[in-house]
């Protein structure tokens, strides 16, 4: 990498050559020895960025095996998906399993946030420090094991103790992956499709997910929820109890005694198979490393971009965080508490509000989607710009709907701002890569360490808010949130047109 800080551009900020050792007689013919190998790629890649894709895939090695590694790093990042997606339907039955309230059972889901954030820290200090792959092993496969054991936490304590552990492999492996993505493509239009296409894998998992979860819930019909002001009543089997808990302490005189039995552990069972799976690429590429001449070189710099005076790029790091916090913490809870809201507030099923959430998670699929396309025509900051806009048009429109109990206008919003969420950040990550700092794993584990410093403090302040006042205040948080973003953006716009004047008037001197 280069060290003028003044003048630094972002080239492909990491090496990843095949480990393979397969190199092509032409590719010989240029090298001398192993070093050379991975910048001959480098700059062999470099070269062929407008060439014809496909030839390229054909005939250059270091390209078959980045689309090799494109695949697997998107496959296990559906993993994040696949839990976000399910966190939300499930966490109802979650407070069944550990038989405690919503207000108390926040701390369940602020747990894994406090997770992600540990894991966020420990994936940024180990990334250059470890072989890439094996980190992901390890993490996968924690996160698998979890995935199996959180049904059967009983116990409050252990049910939050559980969340935190599967938090720290899930900060572990968004670090790891959002590293590996951003350094695949380097800070190019490959690069920008690329990292669309890989939120893209993370919201069609998260749109299964909730469909699958559903499938093993306990129904409503069974056990409906009145949180009305700070009531909360329980109804099972015509039968009414008024308790602080989510579940009836005696089932005198009732016959189905397994209604109330959860089968949660199905489906995370099979969340944790899907987990362990995704782990099995690594290793074999791991080892396949580890038996050829390949070395891997994790760069790890932190080099600014543009001419900027320097405590300018710092101010605008810090802006990059409260804009991650705020809108990680606005994505994690909206889905994470949707099914809740549905349920008190609304008095849907928890069926309908899974299907809800899975609707969230198809507008956003078609939001990365269509973001993968319109990044060959608009700059990562027009679209940044266009969907915070929208998303704040969207949760208005959710939150007269809320107010006046219309249905049909709560699905309608939920797709409005479902597509532009999901535009948003990979536009965020790729601006960021471009215009501000590379996405290495220590900038890689700021973002998401501010990510899931926003995110921990949500579920507590929804749950109470939710609890004690009206569940109402799902919609005026989310809304409150979405101002601060916009505030944000605008900072963010500010310096890239300083940025850019001050880059035109030096080239015209």
């Amino acid at each position: 990498m280069s060290t003028n800080t003044n003048g630094y551009k972002p080239n492909y900020s990491e090496s990843e050559s095949s480990p393979f050792n397969e190199v092509s007689d032409e590719d010989n013919s240029e090298v001398s020895d192993e070093d050379n190998s991975e910048e001959t790629y480098h700059t062999k890649d470099t070269l062929n960025e407008s060439g014809p894709f496909l030839y390229e895939l054909q005939h250059t090695k270091s390209t078959q095996f980045k689309c090799l590694l494109s695949v697997c790093t998107a496959f296990a990042f559906c993993i994040l998906g696949w839990t976000k997606g399910q966190l939300g339907p499930a966490f109802l039955d979650i407070l069944l399993i550990c038989n405690t309230t919503l207000d108390k059972g926040s701390v369940i889901m602020t747990s894994y946030f406090i997770g992600r954030v540990i894991g966020s820290i420990l994936g940024g200090a180990v990334y250059s420090k470890c072989n890439r792959y094996l980190i992901l092993i390890v993490a996968l496969t924690t996160n698998s094991s979890m995935f199996a054991a959180i049904p059967w936490c009983t116990t409050y304590e252990v049910m939050i103790s559980a969340h935190v552990i599967h938090g720290i492999s899930g900060g572990v492996m968004s670090v790891t992956l959002i590293s590996i993505a951003a350094s695949i493509w380097g800070a190019s239009v490959r690069g920008r499709v690329y990292m669309n296409s890989f939120y893209a894998a993370f919201a069609v998992s998260g749109f299964l997910s909730p469909m699958v979860t559903s499938k093993f819930l306990v129904p409503t019909d069974v056990i409906r929820y009145d949180t009305s002001l700070n009531n909360s009543r329980i109804t099972v089997n015509n039968i009414s109890w008024k308790s602080s808990y989510y579940i009836p302490i005696q089932r005198n005189n009732l016959t189905d005694t397994d209604e109330l039995n959860s089968s949660l552990y199905l489906a995370y069972l099979i969340s944790a198979g899907l987990a362990f799976c995704s782990a099995l690429p690594f290793a074999a590429i791991y080892l396949k490393s580890q038996n050829s001449s390949f070395k891997q070189q994790n760069k790890d710099e932190l080099q600014f971009i543009g001419r900027l005076p320097t405590w300018t790029k710092i101010l605008q790091l810090i802006n990059v965080g409260v804009f991650a916090a705020v809108f990680i913490s606005l994505d994690f809870t909206f889905s994470g508490y949707l099914t809740v809201f549905c349920v008190q507030h609304l008095q849907w099923k928890k069926t309908s509000g899974s299907m809800l959430t899975s609707v969230a998670f198809i507008a956003l699929l078609s939001g990365r989607i269509g973001g993968a396309v319109l990044t060959h025509y608009l700059k990562p900051l027009t679209m940044l710009m266009i969907s915070i806009g929208l998303c704040s048009v969207g949760f208005v429109g959710f939150l007269l709907s809320a107010v006046y109990l219309d249905h049909t206008g709560i699905w309608i919003s939920v797709c409005v701002l479902g597509i532009p969420m999901g535009v948003v950040w990979p536009c965020l990550l790729s601006w960021i890569n471009e215009k501000l700092i590379p996405l290495g794993g220590k900038i890689a584990a700021y973002v998401m360490i501010a990510s899931f410093m926003g995110a921990l403090f949500s579920p507590m302040l929804f749950g109470y808010m939710m609890e004690e006042i009206s569940p109402l205040w799902f919609c005026f948080l989310s809304l409150g949130k979405t101002v601060v973003a916009i505030i944000s953006v605008v900072f963010i716009v500010i310096y890239t047109r300083c940025q850019s004047r001050l880059e035109s008037k030096q080239s015209n001197d």
